[in-house]
């Protein structure tokens, strides 16, 4: 009785985190509605997808950063940004460490350059294409856990199909518990 008890804590504490994590899941999708990366309450979580920030950050890392305002906060060099650029007529998020900063006549551009790179990068950064700067939270695989709970079958296995079963488990349950009460009276 008593291991049967501590089955259905474990089930129930599984079954409430995967809502929770469809829930988010939800909200950073609806919040990327016409933006290109998903913001939660001045926090934005990314995935890295390139070896160019290696070893401090390796692919399939999940990184927090703080959402970008520069009004609040000023960039200084070796700080780690995530912004907007463009790689074959493609617009992308890249993560990359300020390299230097460039100041012509109060217009601000940013020189940046990944950890791993050998280069700066081809192009300067102007300040309305950061996205966000990333305080140093990040989570390892992370990343690639969402990546794939982001795709078809994903979503179906790791939200769709656990939710359906927590539906019929608590059902079944409820059901129980009207035989059990109509057995009493």
């Amino acid at each position: 009785m008593k291991g049967k008890k501590i089955l259905k804590i474990i089930f129930d504490v599984i079954v409430w985190s995967i809502i929770v994590v469809a829930t988010l899941i939800t909200i950073s999708t609806l919040k990327t509605r016409g933006k290109e990366v998903p913001t939660l309450f001045g926090y934005v979580p990314l995935t890295i997808k390139s070896e160019s920030m290696e070893p401090e950050i390796m692919v399939g890392d999940l990184i927090v950063s703080t959402e970008y305002n520069p009004n609040k906060r000023d960039l200084l060099e070796g700080d780690v940004i995530s912004f907007y650029s463009e790689i074959q007529n493609q617009r992308v998020v890249i993560t990359h460490r300020i390299d230097h900063i460039i100041n012509i006549n109060g217009m601000i551009s940013y020189v940046t350059k990944g950890d791993n790179n050998k280069i700066i990068d081809e192009n300067q950064v102007a300040t309305g294409d950061i996205i966000a700067v990333w305080d140093g939270f990040r989570v390892p695989y992370l990343g690639n856990a969402i990546m794939f709970i982001k795709t078809k079958v994903g979503f179906i296995s790791c939200v769709i199909l656990p939710l359906a079963l927590f539906f019929v488990y608590q059902l079944y349950q409820f059901i129980m518990l009207l035989l059990e009460y109509k057995d009493i009276k």
